[in-house]
């Protein structure tokens, strides 16, 4: 069997494996996510399959050519997965929900048969397309019976519903989608074909000219799915990198206001904090940001800068401040407890962390201020005696 240039093969398997683990790590939370990556699974084995080193191995423990129906087997499986992933995409997960076990039961039945066509020729020591006849007819129909179904039926699908996806990537999905079942048909029907003319005729060039391409198209056809999918892990990927890079600009501001007001934080169990996504840290933190400043409304000074509903986020940032020292001392609360620095802050955690980033320079102004003494925080009620308190 034709094996692709080492440089061609290994970049393209490691693309490969490289999208299946980052999928299994990280997208996986619906149904349709957790179908396509045991359909990425079961692909990525059979490439593995394909490779010298594995049938060298599997061919020496269970006969010669095993290692190669093994790999169908899993092709076959792939199928299964993907017919279970556009139903799911088509009706719902809640419409079919045992089509998945279903549809595995089947091709490993299927599968069974495979092992059991191709024993004669591997007890013989040959390939059971060596072996020819209507043996290998029928292994070549059990393979391509099942993935000819699931691209005909993903053809189907994908032509109905390319014409009201929305410009776009939507639509890049399904008219990608439509080029792979395309292909998958016509692959398939020359694997039928091959069988059958190998039964028929003496004359094998097609079968072995199929056999000899076979892992090329192989692989291509299974990277072209893993570039497909590699979008929803890029997608989480750059939002994890988001969530982590405002919780970093976040977190002085989160150590302040809930070294102030601890009883803001929200306790969780030591296994549900290590388990708790990026984006859920941040929302955690986020929350417990504005119930602090909510509590804080009523120590805020109101003396600095202009009005609280425009004033730059310095000054509020230096308010903030001030009402957490006024607290920590222990200075009653004044004021009415409104809803007006929440205005001014904003509740969503971009908001936050533009606040966030002049957080150091509004404590040293902060610190200045509190040594002043001002009459709010128990200084001198005199106004002759107040240093004037301008930011």
């Amino acid at each position: 069997m034709y094996e692709p240039p080492t440089y061609v093969s290994w970049p393209l398997l490691a693309v490969v494996w490289a999208t299946t683990l980052l999928r299994l790590a990280l997208v996986r939370s619906t149904v349709a996510e957790r179908r396509m990556n045991a359909a990425l699974v079961f692909a990525s084995l059979s490439l593995v399959l394909q490779r010298s080193l594995a049938q060298h191995w599997l061919d020496l423990w269970f006969g010669y050519g095993f290692a190669n129906t093994l790999s169908n087997v899993c092709i076959m499986l792939t199928a299964a997965s993907l017919i279970s992933l556009f139903s799911a995409w088509a009706l719902g997960p809640a419409r079919l929900p045992r089509i998945h076990v279903v549809s595995l039961s089947v091709c490993l039945v299927a599968g069974a048969i495979l092992i059991g066509l191709s024993a004669p020729a591997r007890s013989r020591g040959v390939a059971v397309a060596d072996e020819g006849g209507w043996l290998f007819a029928a292994y070549c129909i059990t393979y391509a019976t099942p993935i000819l179904a699931v691209a005909l039926l993903n053809l189907w699908i994908s032509l109905k519903a390319v014409r009201s996806a929305t410009p776009g990537r939507e639509r890049r999905v399904f008219l990608a989608v439509i080029a792979l079942s395309l292909f998958e048909v016509l692959d398939m029907g020359i694997v039928v074909t091959t069988g059958v003319v190998n039964a028929v005729s003496e004359d094998n060039v097609l079968t072995e000219s199929h056999s000899d391409s076979g892992a090329f198209i192989r692989l291509l056809a299974v990277s072209a799915g893993a570039l497909i999918s590699v979008g929803p892990v890029a997608r989480v990927l750059i939002h994890r990198r988001r969530s982590r890079r405002v919780a970093r600009r976040l977190h002085p501001m989160w150590l302040t206001l809930t070294g102030a007001v601890p009883e803001v934080v929200l306790e969780l169990r030591p296994e549900d904090r290590r388990t708790l996504s990026a984006r859920g840290r941040l929302d955690r933190m986020s929350v417990e940001i504005r119930d602090a400043i909510m509590i804080l409304d009523r120590h805020v000074v109101f003396e600095l800068g202009g009005p609280t509903g425009t004033a730059p986020p310095v000054v509020t940032a230096t308010r903030l401040h001030l009402a957490c020292l006024a607290r920590r001392a222990g200075h009653p609360a004044h004021g009415t407890g409104g809803t007006t620095h929440l205005t001014d802050v904003g509740g969503e955690p971009w908001e936050l962390a533009r606040l966030a980033d002049h957080w150091r320079d509004a404590e040293r102004v902060a610190t200045g201020l509190w040594a002043r003494r001002l009459p709010q925080f128990g200084g001198p009620e005199d106004p002759s005696a107040r240093v004037p308190a301008q930011v």
